[in-house]
């Protein structure tokens, strides 16, 4: 008797957990919501960083707000001649070792990292149940 197996990658597919697939997006996409809902600091007077927020093909949540790097990190960056906040278009601004302070409850610099310590055993059963769903 023989038994002859789908390979690997057409199994993954008919399951819809291949990379880049419809649980990788399911996945991808409920992090980013949660680090919007909780997570995710906001700057006061502008539309913020969740509206910036986007899901790529390749499932790689980006935040495309110019000033997301900085918040992330949570350093005060400078520009380097004058030690201002402030610097002109073109400077590269520098760090500091001072950290940003967060208005927002419950948010900070690394915001996925904090996400995901309080909240991955419930995304990895949304995610499971997605998959049983059909993907759907």
């Amino acid at each position: 008797m023989s038994v002859k197996f789908q390979p690997v990658s057409n199994i993954k597919t008919r399951l819809g957990i291949q990379k880049y697939g419809p649980a990788h997006k399911f996945f991808a996409n409920n992090c980013m919501n949660r680090m919007n809902a909780r997570y995710t600091p906001e700057r006061e007077g502008e539309n913020g960083l969740t509206g910036s927020s986007i899901v790529d093909e390749k499932c790689n949540i980006i935040y495309q707000s110019p000033y997301a790097h900085y918040l992330y990190k949570g350093k005060l960056y400078v520009d380097p001649e004058t030690g201002s906040s402030w610097a002109k278009e073109g400077t590269t601004k520098v760090p500091t070792n001072k950290n940003l302070k967060y208005h927002k409850s419950g948010t900070g610099p690394h915001w996925d990292k904090k996400m995901v310590s309080a909240e991955i055993k419930d995304i990895e059963r949304e995610t499971n149940e997605y998959v049983k769903r059909g993907c759907k």
